[in-house]
C-alpha cells in the first residue's frame, strides 16, 4: 500500500495479520480517529475509549489482529453500546 494509504478491510497486505485479523494502518492515532469517525461514536464513548491504554484501544478497535470488527456502523444498531461492551471486556 502507498504511504499513508489504508489497507482494504478485506485484508490488504499492509493491514493483515498472519492469522487473518486486521492490524490497522501502522499509525495508531490515525486508526483511533478513523474508528471514531467511521462508527459515529458519541463523546461519552470517545472519552472512555481515549482513557484506555493503546493496547486496550487496539483490542477494542480490532487492530490487534483479533476478531473484533473495525467498522461497526453497517453491522450493528448501536456502535456506542458495542464499543462500551468491548471496553468492559478488555478491562477485566
Amino acid at each position: 500500500a502507498a504511504s499513508g494509504a489504508h489497507a482494504s478491510w478485506g485484508g490488504g497486505r499492509a493491514g493483515a495479520a498472519p492469522h487473518g485479523g486486521y492490524l490497522g494502518s501502522g499509525d495508531h492515532r490515525a486508526d483511533l480517529e478513523e474508528f471514531i469517525g467511521k462508527n459515529c461514536l458519541d463523546n461519552r464513548t470517545v472519552d472512555a475509549l481515549q482513557s484506555l491504554s493503546a493496547d486496550n484501544q487496539k483490542k477494542v478497535m480490532g487492530t490487534d489482529g483479533g476478531s473484533n470488527s473495525f467498522v461497526l456502523i453497517d453491522k450493528v444498531t448501536n456502535p456506542n453500546a458495542v464499543v462500551m461492551s468491548r471496553m468492559r471486556v478488555v478491562q477485566r
